[in-house]
């Protein structure tokens, strides 16, 4: 008869970190970071304390990884709309139905961000540099797309591109937290299909 398979330690060693981190996130989303405990991510992951500790030395090296997948997440929508070469309009909304379709996926790791930016507002100086410059580069790359716009034609050039693009990601921030906080009652076809039109309307030339 043929052995059952049995894992390799790389095997437990990744599913362990998977847990540890699937936990951390649904714990710093849900209940915050200054209230979640390496207990509470521990006990959530159903592993002990110290294996926690083995996998990562504390709660900010777990809120360090996430931070970087989300980015990576953020990163490739990015360089898609940079590489297609389109107008700036079908750049945004190139951009817009990928915040719909991966937050209903990934809707934890896209808030991940917008809620640890509210929260670590002057108070770590490991942390705070990171979402600093998660958000920096969210803001360079939709100013580019709004100077884009603006140099041909699509868009209205006396709207100042800085200040449009922090409107560009307040909208898009508000929109994934309205989709969770009222997702049974709104049809995600038609809120994306109402981010598109606000958009254009308020962008383009008049």
């Amino acid at each position: 008869m043929p052995r059952p398979h049995r894992r390799s330690n790389q095997e437990r060693r990744e599913q362990s970190t998977e847990q540890v981190l699937a936990s951390a996130l649904k714990q710093f989303v849900t209940r915050g970071y200054g209230a979640t405990s390496i207990d509470d991510i521990a006990r959530d992951a159903g592993l002990t304390k110290g294996a926690v500790y083995f996998y990562f030395k504390g709660k900010s090296a777990l809120l360090l990884e996430l931070l970087a997948q989300s980015r990576a997440l953020y990163e490739a929508i990015f360089s898609r709309m940079r590489e297609s070469a389109s107008p700036a309009g079908e750049q945004l909304e190139m951009f817009v139905e990928w915040a719909a379709r991966v937050g209903v996926k990934n809707n934890e790791l896209l808030l991940l961000p917008i809620l640890m930016s509210l929260e670590f507002q002057d108070k770590d100086p490991a942390v705070e540099p990171v979402i600093n410059s998660f958000f920096d580069h969210y803001h360079d790359e939709m100013e580019r797309v709004v100077r884009l716009g603006q140099q041909n034609g699509e868009f209205d050039a006396s709207l100042a591109a800085r200040e449009e693009a922090a409107v560009l990601v307040a909208f898009t921030d508000g929109m994934l937290l309205e989709w969770i906080r009222r997702s049974r009652r709104l049809d995600g076809n038609r809120l994306v299909q109402s981010a598109k039109a606000l958009i254009a309307g308020g962008l383009r030339k008049s």
